[in-house]
Order: structure tokens, then C-alpha cells, then sequence
């Protein structure tokens, strides 16, 4: 879930091995190395045939030779002027960082690389070994710019850009979903929630705790201070660092310590307040623990989470929540009570990037092209083969008859990835009208971009700091979102570790690379 990859990703990315070779093999795009699309006017036919790696995180499938060997038929069939071959070669998500390292240090061959602000893309550009895209896209990438012309800012560095977003929802909403059937019981007034704020969630849980023994009003672990604080307070830069945008005006880009703000006291002595009066389950922090699992059980009332994405959501609205339902195995209401604006880190969250170490930058980006486009050839990597690996149910993908997730071969979620993720197919049990949506919320979130849109924060003057305030927030930040700390005797003390840890240096050098931001691009 989003929420909890957030609070790791920059110390993720900072604690990756940066030994990223500054000069590993390859060619500059603007090179015409051996085998690669021939200069304007030369004839395709002329291409030497070209094997693209695609190096990408995913769990090992016993039939990926198949799945490749089908996507290479289906080139040869449709794009024989391209003269490419695709080479699958997928890492182990536990692997991932340790072996992409090391294949860039050593200068291995790589075409396509799956990329990620928290995957260690900052330190990829750094130390090299990524080639810029701009001349690369601006000839081979037609149906790239075709959507995704407006969102490339976000992975440039010094002015090139390095990676190139997966079309996908632009953001994400966060809210509350609620049993329905302890919604109907007592016949609850959901028109309070229009506010947008969580407090008003109160006098239903109270209810639930007086009226339902062994059900648990609000089920965690989910907590207002790590679901929906930030997304609803925040235009958030690293770690502690952040620009507060409730009650502060649209030019106004202090940069701030995120704990400081009156709205984070607020929510903390609320889920503090909650947790005194049993709202809230006291093993939340339980490693493990799975929130969706007491919903089933029927033990839970509500869970604060991120919202299933649906066509025409609005604060406050109450709509039944197709994938929540289906965890829950019960009806469940969803209400959001926040929605994204368009964020910088959103957009380098899903990439794909060409390494420099690629013999043929061009084709790899006709290859990459091919996949904002082509359905088919989508398909078959999402997928796999249909009939061995998926049939289709009205227009759903679903496993054949007899075949589990763990025997089927081919099987993974990894949708988000890759492409044009308008054109993929749901699976049985989704919303069928799930991408339909994405589109319709996707217009919703362009219209609302963050103040600090398409800036970057560079970690590296303070990585050690980064660091050090993570190791002291530790010992604080669990206890607060769950409500097991009082946070006015302990937030002082959260401040004071962080001060000690260097959180003063972080805000200002955070505050530094805005001012020369917004000086460059014209903003301040």
C-alpha cells in the first residue's frame, strides 16, 4: 500500500549500494553504434537484428522462456521491421538492488531497466549508468508522448530526462471504508464525513464499542497519521522535510519539519484518544498482522486506508468499493476524505530507464514505445499465453479450469510496471471499468498539481542525517500511529532526537535546493 512504502523509500534509496559504474560500456544516444536503427533516410530493412534486455523485478515464473519466446514470435509476426528480439530477465524482488548494481558496475548489458525513486534512480543518474532520453523519445516515442507528454518533468535531471513514467492513475485517494451492514444496523448518517476529516468518524466507532462486543470500531494496522496524514497536509520532499499547505498560502514555500505541524498534534492526540477509549485493536503492530483478514472475520467496523479508485469520487461521497468488497468478502462502503494532487514522486515512482550499457538505445525505445500501444504484445507479459495461462471471462483474464496462482506457470502482478496500463485487461473479480476510472480520476488529479511539482530532492549532502533521524524516529513513530504513546509528552522528545540527528540541516538544505529550483523555473 502506498502509505507504507512512503516512509521507506528515501532511506531505501540512500541505504542501496551505489556502486554504479560512471563509464560502464554502451554508446551515447546520439551515437549510431553497431546494429542500431541506421540514420533518417536509411531503409529498415537494413537493421541487424537486435536482442532487447528488459531487466525488471519480479518473482521467478517457471514459464517465462515460454512467455518470451511468444512475445518474440508475435515481433517477428507484427514489427519485422524492427529486426528485434526481446530477452526477458526478471530479478527476485529480495535480489534486486544487490545484482542491478553490480550488472551496472561491471558494464553488463541492459536495455530496458525498471527504475524508482525508491529503487535507487537518483544515484542511477548520478554515478552514470543511465543514458538521457529526450532525442531518444522526441523520434522513437510517439505513443509515449501520446499520454504521457505532460509528466515528464518530475525525471529530469540537470534538464535531461532519465526515466519515463508507466501510464498509469496519477495519484490516489485516501478515506475510510466502512461494513455496511453495521452502516444499515444503525442506520448511521454518513453526511458528516463531507468535512474530509477523520475526527468525524468518532461517534460511529463509539457506537460500535458500546453495542458490538468483539468487533473493533477502527482496525489497524491503518492509522490517520500514516494513511492520510501526509497525502492531505503535505507537499512532502524527504523524510521530515515538507511544505505544509493547510492554512498557508498557494506561494508559500517554507520548507518545514512535517512533525511540527498543528494538524500532526491534532491527529496523534486523536488516535492516542481513540486507542484509550479501545477503538483501536491493541496489536495493531503485530509484524504481520492483516487488517483485510478481521474484516472478513466480520471483527472490524472501519479501516482507513487508500480508496479503491472509482470514476466520480468526491469527499465525503459513499460508494461501494468493488476490490474492498471483495477482500472483505461482505459489503464495504468506501469514503474518501482526501484526494491527491499531482505530486513529483508519484510520477518516479514506475519507470523505465535505458541503461548506458545498451548496444542499441534506439530499438530499446521502439520497444518501449510498443507497449503504450500495442495490447497484445502487453498481454503477453502481463499474462502470459491464453489458454495456458489465462482465458478470457467477459472480457476478464482468469486462470484455466484446474489452475492455481502457485501451478499455472505464469503468474504475477506486476501490471503497474510497464506501458500503457489503460490498455490491460482486469481480472475476475476486479471492476471491470477499473481503467475507465483511472482515466476519469486521472483529469481530477491534473488539475490539482502539488506547489513543488517536478521538483526534486537530491539526498546526498545529507544522507547521513537521513539516516540518523530515521533510526531516531524509531523509537517514537510506531507508538504515536497507533495511538499507544501520548504524543504531548512524547513528540518534545520525537523534535529533540531529530534536532540531535541533524533535522535542522536536512530543512535547510531541502530549503536551499527549493529556492534554486523555483529561481530556475521562474516560480519565486
Amino acid at each position: 500500500m502506498k502509505w507504507l512504502k512512503k516512509s521507506s523509500a528515501v532511506l531505501a534509496s540512500l541505504m542501496l549500494t551505489s556502486a554504479v559504474a560512471a563509464g560502464c560500456g554502451g554508446n551515447n544516444a546520439s551515437d549510431t553504434p553497431a546494429g542500431s536503427a541506421q540514420p533518417d533516410g536509411a531503409a529498415s530493412s537494413e537493421l541487424k537484428p537486435y536482442e532487447v534486455m528488459m531487466v525488471f523485478p519480479d518473482a521467478p515464473q517457471k514459464d517465462n522462456q515460454l512467455v518470451q519466446d511468444a512475445m518474440n514470435d508475435y515481433l517477428k509476426k507484427t514489427y519485422p521491421e524492427l529486426n528485434m528480439t526481446v530477452k526477458l530477465n526478471p530479478i527476485d524482488w529480495g535480489a534486486w538492488s544487490d545484482k542491478t548494481n553490480l550488472m551496472m558496475a561491471s558494464g553488463d548489458k541492459m536495455d530496458l531497466l525498471f527504475t524508482a525513486d525508491w529503487l535507487g534512480f537518483q544515484q542511477q543518474v548520478t554515478k552514470g549508468g543511465l543514458l538521457p532520453l529526450d532525442d531518444l523519445l522526441a523520434k522513437y516515442g510517439p505513443d509515449i508522448e501520446a499520454v504521457e507528454k505532460d509528466y515528464h518533468e518530475p525525471a529530469k535531471r540537470g534538464g535531461k530526462l532519465y526515466g519515463i513514467h508507466t501510464h498509469q492513475e496519477l495519484g490516489g485517494a485516501q478515506g475510510v471504508y466502512l461494513n455496511k451492514e453495521l452502516v444499515d444496523k444503525y442506520n448511521f448518517d454518513l453526511t458528516a464525513l463531507k468535512s474530509g476529516k477523520v475526527e468525524d468518524l468518532e461517534p460511529m466507532l463509539k457506537t460500535v464499542k458500546e453495542n458490538e462486543p468483539g468487533i473493533t470500531p477502527l482496525v489497524a494496522p491503518s492509522f490517520p497519521l500514516e494513511a492520510y496524514y501526509s497525502s492531505t497536509n503535505l507537499d512532502s520532499i524527504t523524510s521530515i522535510a515538507a511544505i505544509n499547505t493547510v492554512g498557508t498560502a498557494p506561494d508559500d514555500y517554507t520548507v518545514i519539519n512535517s512533525f511540527t505541524t498543528p494538524r500532526y498534534m491534532e491527529l496523534a492526540k486523536l488516535t492516542n484518544k481513540w486507542y484509550k477509549a479501545g477503538y483501536i485493536n491493541k496489536d495493531a503492530l503485530t509484524p504481520g498482522l492483516d487488517a483485510w483478514k478481521k474484516m472478513q472475520a466480520g471483527k472490524g467496523f472501519a479501516f482507513v486506508s487508500d480508496m479503491d479508485i472509482l470514476a466520480d469520487m468526491e469527499i465525503g461521497k459513499a460508494d461501494i468499493s468493488p476490490n474492498g468488497s471483495i477482500k472483505a468478502g461482505r459489503e464495504m462502503l468506501q469514503i474518501p476524505l482526501n484526494i491527491d494532487r499531482l505530486q513529483t514522486g508519484k510520477m518516479t515512482a514506475t519507470m523505465y530507464a535505458i541503461s548506458k550499457s545498451s548496444e542499441d538505445p534506439e530499438r530499446a525505445m521502439k520497444l518501449l514505445n510498443l507497449f503504450y500501444k500495442d495490447k497484445e504484445l502487453l498481454t503477453l507479459f502481463n499474462f502470459g499465453i491464453e489458454g495456458k495461462h489465462y482465458v478470457l471471462k467477459d472480457g476478464q483474464i482468469a486462470l484455466p479450469e484446474g489452475q492455481t496462482t502457485d501451478s499455472v506457470g505464469y503468474y504475477h502482478d506486476i501490471m503497474w510496471q510497464l506501458g500503457n496500463q489503460m490498455l490491460n485487461y482486469t481480472r475476475v473479480g476486479e471492476d471491470p471499468n477499473k481503467y475507465k476510472n483511472y482515466e476519469k480520476f486521472n483529469e481530477k488529479i491534473s488539475s490539482n498539481r502539488s506547489r513543488i511539482f517536478g521538483f526534486v530532492f537530491d539526498p546526498e549532502p545529507v544522507k547521513n542525517e537521513l539516516i540518523s533521524i530515521d533510526n531516531a524516529n524509531k523509537t517514537f513513530v510506531d507508538g504515536l500511529k497507533s495511538g499507544q504513546l501520548d504524543p504531548e509528552e512524547v513528540v518534545p522528545k520525537m523534535l529533540e532526537k531529530q534536532k540531535t540527528a541533524g533535522a535542522d540541516k536536512v530543512i535547510a538544505e531541502a530549503q536551499k535546493q527549493l529556492d534554486a529550483w523555483l529561481k530556475e523555473n521562474s516560480k519565486k
